[in-house]
C-alpha cells in the first residue's frame, strides 16, 4: 500500500513485548489491575450520581437548576484541564503513586460535598475532585502501557472500560435511588468512603512494588518531545474527531427521545443507560474479540456500530429503536476506542504517562467542541438532520482510521503472543 503523506500514520504495534512488561497472571499486577479498575468505577460513579440529585438539591438550598448546573461543569472543566498536569507527574514519581494522592484527595472533596449548606463551598469541592480524578483512568492506561505485553494489553484495558461502562450504567440510577431513601448529602460522603478505600489499597499495593529503574542520565522526554512523534500527533486528531463526532452527540438523544416520543427524563435515561450496558458488555467481550479478529477488525466493526447506530437514531420511527442505536454505540464506541487507546499506549513509551494524558485531553476537548457544535446544530437544522450527518461522518471517519492502522501494521511485523493468561 503506497505511503502517501497525504494519510495519517498510526503508531505501529511492537515487534515484540517490551522487556519491562511483566506476566499478567503475577498475583500482584494482577491485584494493581483490579484495583486500579477499581479507582476509575469509583471515579466514574461520581461524575454520572451527580445529575440526578440537582433537583433535590436545587430545592433544599433554595436555587434554580441553572445555578446548581455549576456543581456539573466546575467538575468537568477541571477534569478536562487537569488530563495535561498528571502525565509529566506520574513520569518523574510513579504512575501508582501519583494515582494514590490523587485518588485520597478526591475522596476527601467528594465527602466533603455532602456537609455543609454553603452552595460556593461546595462548587469548590467539586473543582477540587474534578482536577484529581482527572488522574485515575490516563495514569492506569500508562501504567498497563509499562507493565502488559503489547499483544495482551487491549484486553486488559478493557478491565478500564468495563468499570467506566459499568459507573455509566449504574451509577445516575444509584445515585438517585440512595438519594430517594436517605438523602442527596448521604451519596457524597458513600462514594467519598469507597475512594478512600481504594486509596488505601493502592498506597499499599504500591509500597510493594520492586522500586522503578532508575532514569538514564540526561533531559527527561516533555511533552513538546511527545507531540513530535508523527503516530501520537495522528493519534490525538483522530481521538479528538472520534470524540467530536460520537461522545459530542450522545447526550442529545435524550432530547430527540422527549422531543419526537414524548418520554420523560426517567424513561430517557433509562433508554440512554443502554450504551452503558453495552460498553461494559463490550468490554467484557474485548479479550475474545482480540483474540479471534485482531485490532484492525474490531476498530472497523466498533465505527460501523456508531456510524449505524446514529443512523438508525436519526431515522427511528419507535422510541425502542433509539435504545437499539444506544446499544449499538456503547458497544461500536469499546471497540474503536480501545484500539485507539492501545495504540496510545505505545505511541511515545519514552514518556508514556504524558503521551497517554495528552491522548485524554484530546478526547475531552473533541468531545467538549462536539457538544457545542451538536447543540447549535439540533437548533438549526434538527435532529434527523444532525445524527444522519453525524452517522455518515462516523462512517469516513471509520474508514481513514482503519486505512491509518493497516498502514501501520504492513509497515511493521505482528507482535508476538505471550503465554500469560487472560486476566479481564
Amino acid at each position: 500500500m503506497s505511503d502517501a503523506p497525504a494519510t495519517p500514520t498510526m503508531p505501529a504495534a511492537p515487534a515484540a513485548p517490551s522487556p519491562a512488561a511483566s506476566d499478567r497472571s503475577d498475583p500482584a499486577l494482577r491485584a494493581l489491575l483490579l484495583s486500579l479498575g477499581t479507582a476509575v468505577f469509583i471515579v466514574n460513579l461520581d461524575s454520572r450520581a451527580v445529575a440526578p440529585l440537582l433537583p433535590a438539591i436545587a430545592s433544599e438550598l433554595g436555587l434554580s437548576i441553572g445555578r446548581v448546573g455549576l456543581l456539573v461543569s466546575s467538575y468537568l472543566l477541571p477534569y478536562g484541564l487537569f488530563q495535561l498536569a498528571y502525565g509529566p507527574l506520574a513520569d518523574r514519581y510513579g504512575k501508582l503513586r501519583v494515582s494514590a494522592h490523587a485518588l485520597l484527595i478526591f475522596s476527601v472533596g467528594t465527602a466533603l460535598c455532602g456537609v455543609g449548606s454553603s452552595f460556593t463551598a461546595m462548587v469548590a469541592f467539586r473543582v477540587l475532585t474534578g482536577a484529581t480524578g482527572a488522574a485515575l483512568f490516563p495514569l492506569a492506561l500508562a501504567f498497563i502501557g509499562d507493565t502488559v505485553p503489547y499483544a495482551r494489553r487491549q484486553a486488559t484495558i478493557a478491565l478500564l472500560m468495563a468499570s467506566a461502562g459499568a459507573a455509566q450504567a449504574f451509577g445516575a440510577g444509584a445515585g438517585g435511588l440512595l438519594a430517594a431513601v436517605v438523602s442527596w448529602r448521604t451519596v457524597f460522603p458513600v462514594i467519598g468512603a469507597l475512594g478512600g478505600a481504594a486509596a488505601l489499597a493502592l498506597f499499599l499495593l504500591e509500597r510493594r512494588q520492586p522500586p522503578a529503574p532508575a532514569a538514564p542520565p540526561g533531559r527527561r522526554a516533555s511533552a513538546l518531545d511527545a507531540l513530535r512523534a508523527p503516530g501520537l500527533r495522528t493519534l490525538l486528531v483522530l481521538v479528538s474527531v472520534e470524540g467530536l463526532l460520537y461522545i459530542g452527540g450522545l447526550s442529545f438523544l435524550s432530547g430527540l427521545l422527549e422531543t419526537r416520543f414524548g418520554l420523560g427524563v426517567l424513561a430517557s435515561g433509562l433508554v440512554l443507560s443502554l450504551s452503558g450496558v453495552a460498553q461494559l458488555a463490550g468490554a467484557r467481550m474485548l479479550p475474545l474479540l482480540v483474540r479471534r479478529a485482531g485490532e484492525g477488525a474490531l476498530l472497523v466493526s466498533g465505527g460501523s456500530l456508531m456510524a449505524g447506530g446514529y443512523l438508525l437514531a436519526a431515522l427511528a420511527p419507535v422510541w425502542a429503536l433509539v435504545g437499539a442505536a444506544c446499544l449499538m454505540t456503547g458497544l461500536g464506541f469499546t471497540l474503536c476506542h480501545s484500539t485507539l487507546q492501545t495504540r496510545a499506549t505505545e505511541a511515545f513509551p519514552q514518556a508514556r504517562g504524558t503521551a497517554v494524558s495528552l491522548f485524554a485531553f484530546s478526547l475531552f476537548a473533541g468531545s467538549g467542541a462536539g457538544a457545542l457544535l451538536y447543540a447549535g446544530a439540533i437548533d438549526r437544522f434538527g435532529y434527523a438532520a444532525v445524527f444522519g450527518a453525524a452517522g455518515a461522518l462516523l462512517g469516513a471517519y471509520t474508514a481513514v482510521t482503519a486505512r491509518a492502522l493497516r498502514r501501520r501494521v504492513a509497515a511493521a511485523p505482528a507482535p508476538a503472543a505471550p503465554a500469560a493468561p487472560d486476566l479481564a
